[in-house]
């Protein structure tokens, strides 16, 4: 009998008191089956996966709802939701967060980093191999690509002292920056009005 056991209760009747075949048609005399009550651990249904476990049947129990069109608890609802569309920024000296919006002049330059639909600017780390490779990644450019990197590698010599690897991406309109320069090219950002 060359079977494969599919599992340890699928089989074990057939083979109470019988020796079993392995595979290659040798006749195991260590795995002869006891005739007698099979254990519990023999037949333990095992549920840990989606496939082992049984169907559901239909569910009997039944919650009691009615419907109301226009309670006045659904405005108390409708301030929890989120909200469809991000409402303009409303004009202020100073914001209690330290956000600073952008000027009219960054407009005029040859370049432009977009704001995200947050009204946050692009500017993000990625960690990777564990955390020992760090990278800034400035996303959402426009305009003038290469002068904007240009103006990156030149501002980041000058601050900290030592040459900097960028990498361009002109197809997707962003440039990666080797190093954790986060703050410092936010800073850069806010200071030209992005």
């Amino acid at each position: 009998m060359a079977t494969v056991w599919r599992s340890r209760c699928a089989f074990a009747p057939l083979l109470v008191g019988k020796s079993v075949r392995i595979l290659n048609n040798t006749i195991d005399l260590g795995s002869k089956l006891i005739p007698k009550p099979l254990s519990v651990t023999l037949c333990a249904k095992d549920y840990s996966s989606y496939g082992k476990s049984p169907f559901v049947d239909k569910i009997t129990e039944r919650y009691d709802y009615e419907i109301i069109k226009n309670p006045p608890e659904w405005e108390y609802v409708k301030r929890l939701l989120p909200l469809d569309i991000i409402p303009k920024v409303t004009p202020k000296d100073n914001y209690p967060s330290g956000w600073i919006p952008p000027k009219e002049e960054a407009q005029n330059l040859p370049y432009f980093i977009r704001r995200t639909k947050h009204h946050e600017i692009p500017i993000y780390l990625n960690l990777t191999y564990r955390g020992t490779r760090k990278v800034t990644k400035i996303k959402k450019l426009d305009g003038d690509i290469w002068l904007l990197n240009h103006e990156i590698k030149k501002y980041l010599n000058s601050t900290q002292q030592r040459y900097v690897e960028t990498r361009v991406h002109e197809l997707a309109r962003f440039i990666e920056v080797k190093g954790d320069f986060v703050t410092v090219l936010k800073e850069w950002a806010y200071s030209k009005g992005f």
